[in-house]
């Protein structure tokens, strides 16, 4: 069973849906007491799958899973999360505590869906393609964050014709180019774009 069981009391799994779509307007909850506002970003460039090269930020399910301790018992919660269309998702009220992106799934090319998931090898993440669906295991948790913020910050993914995966992490981009020929991006720190986006947020 290793260091953590597998019971109803021990890990709970609740799959969120946000969407940021036309359809359904993602609002943000106001803040509860002792409780986290969760932010952070996904930007994909597609570098030859199905000969396509494209940035994609918009509608990534980001599966993300916490660790924190709920009444006195450390619990691992996992979250499945949508970008809007500038990349960037939000869940208001989680409890302080680890969390990792375990993964995502992005459409690319002219009908690719992909998914990534990750392992660890020590303590480096690694992300890379499965056909299943990505489970919520996490070998490897950053340090516990307490504060009123839990900024994931910007996830960069280039994947290449060979579906190899290659991921980094910035705080913000400005006019900066990565992997695709004659493009920059610009995408401010998930929670000062949070705190622009919701201006009268009991957050800010």
């Amino acid at each position: 069973m290793g260091k953590y069981f597998f019971s109803s009391a021990l890990l709970i799994v609740i799959i969120v849906f946000i969407s940021c779509s036309s359809t359904q307007k993602f609002i943000l909850k106001d803040p509860m007491p002792g409780m986290s506002l969760l932010v952070g970003a996904v930007l994909v460039e597609n570098v030859g799958v199905d000969d396509v090269y494209e940035a994609i930020t918009s509608k990534i399910n980001v599966i993300v899973v916490g660790k924190s301790i709920v009444e006195g018992k450390e619990v691992v919660q996992g979250y499945r999360l949508k970008t809007d269309e500038k990349g960037y998702f939000a869940l208001a009220n989680v409890p302080p505590g680890s969390y990792v992106v375990k993964g995502i799934e992005v459409d690319l090319g002219y009908g690719t869906r992909m998914l990534l998931t990750s392992r660890w090898e020590g303590n480096t993440q690694i992300y890379y393609p499965i056909d299943t669906m990505i489970d919520y295991t996490v070998n490897a948790w950053p340090p516990a964050i307490t504060g009123k913020f839990i900024n994931l910050k910007i996830r960069y993914f280039h994947i290449d014709a060979a579906n190899r995966v290659f991921d980094q992490i910035y705080n913000r981009l400005e006019d900066t180019p990565l992997n695709l020929n004659n493009v920059r991006h610009t995408m401010p720190d998930p929670l000062e774009y949070f705190q622009k986006k919701f201006p009268n947020s009991g957050w800010f």
